[in-house]
């Protein structure tokens, strides 16, 4: 399998329009989709737990990688390794004009890296699946007569089957696309595909937040050393500031393997999310109580089998690491009920 490696300047151009103060298109995986990527969680974890393991643990990892840069191979590689691929690719949504832009890329040569450097219709594999919102296969490229204008480059590659999976970040906004390619016509299986489907949510979110300009600690990124992507996170803190408001983030955790942690829940954004207080006597650990009064709600109603040990982390802004929550609550429930003990701030 090739090495995958970014293409630097369409990865520079790209990223530095998503710091631009100019809003850019709403453009949003279907609700239906959306439900679809649930129903796809829990089925995962009753069936084939040790797949859903490994889909979170690819996760955790991305988050733990400081620049975007060494991101985005990692998920071109994890990519085609899921589907057993030969090539892949990864584009960006480009702001602007809504049209995909090649940022990395393994196992093309330059006819194929000029030829869909940039997208901008849906007579493509991956435009298709942009514009559809939803992941696309093309069993064999030859058969369909869209794809007329690149069987040369697609026979010039060894390029006869494609899968594209869209990159959406945790609101479902659609920030890219992953393909990935392979030289013998075929369509991966079901469970493949859905395995792929929700790597890409996973995928799309740690890419999100890296665009934003956070880091896993919670503050501005590089992209590479000395390109600071924290203009956009000024923006949006200051523009809170204004309003007296302050954003929160959190993520609800539970102990898992030898002093390890996964998220808590069925899928890795059920308990997961923002939350916006309006009073400066509304602190982390003010938000934090309000996401446990949730969980405390949600195992009235479910019960509490299985229910251990669960960690709220709260940060100022955007997500982190666990180490460097601006607060941390650690409960569980109990035989005759949930209680919550004293909250422990980091």
């Amino acid at each position: 399998m090739y090495r995958s490696h970014n293409l630097v300047r369409p990865l520079e151009r790209v990223t530095a329009s998503y710091i631009s103060p100019r809003p850019r298109p709403a453009r949003k995986v279907p609700v239906t989709q959306s439900a679809d990527q649930l129903a796809a969680w829990v089925a995962l974890s009753l069936d084939e737990p040790e797949a859903l393991k490994n889909l979170q643990d690819a996760a955790a990892e991305l988050r733990d990688i400081p620049r975007l840069a060494a991101v985005l191979p990692r998920v071109a590689g994890t990519a085609m390794a899921l589907m057993g691929a030969e090539f892949g690719n990864i584009q960006f949504v480009f702001p602007e004009d809504d049209s995909l832009i090649l940022v990395t890329q393994s196992g093309f040569g330059h006819e194929f890296l000029d030829h869909f450097a940039v997208v901008h219709d849906n007579r493509s594999v991956c435009g298709r699946a942009a514009w559809q919102g939803a992941q696309t296969v093309a069993a064999d490229v030859r058969d369909d007569p869209v794809f007329t204008p690149h069987q040369k480059i697609f026979r010039a590659a060894g390029v006869r089957s494609v899968q594209s999976t869209p990159l959406v970040d945790h609101a479902g906004q659609l920030i890219g696309m992953i393909s990935t390619h392979m030289s013998q016509p075929g369509r991966p299986s079901e469970r493949d595909l859905r395995v792929m489907e929700l790597y890409g949510q996973l995928a799309g979110e740690a890419i999100a937040r890296h665009l934003a300009g956070h880091g896993t600690d919670g503050r501005p990124v590089a992209l590479y050393d000395g390109t600071p992507l924290d203009r956009h996170r000024a923006l949006r803190e200051n523009a809170g500031a204004t309003r007296g408001a302050t954003h929160w983030a959190y993520r609800v955790d539970e102990p898992y393997g030898s002093g390890g942690c996964r998220s808590f829940g069925v899928h890795p954004n059920q308990w997961r999310g923002r939350i916006t207080t309006d009073s400066p006597d509304q602190d982390a650990g003010y938000a934090a109580s309000l996401v446990a009064r949730e969980l405390i709600a949600d195992w009235d109603i479910r019960g509490v089998r299985g229910v251990g040990l669960v960690h709220v982390h709260v940060w100022r802004g955007w997500e982190g690491s666990a180490r460097n929550a601006a607060f941390t609550l650690e409960f569980q429930p109990d035989i005759d009920g949930v209680r919550l003990p004293a909250a422990d701030p980091e």
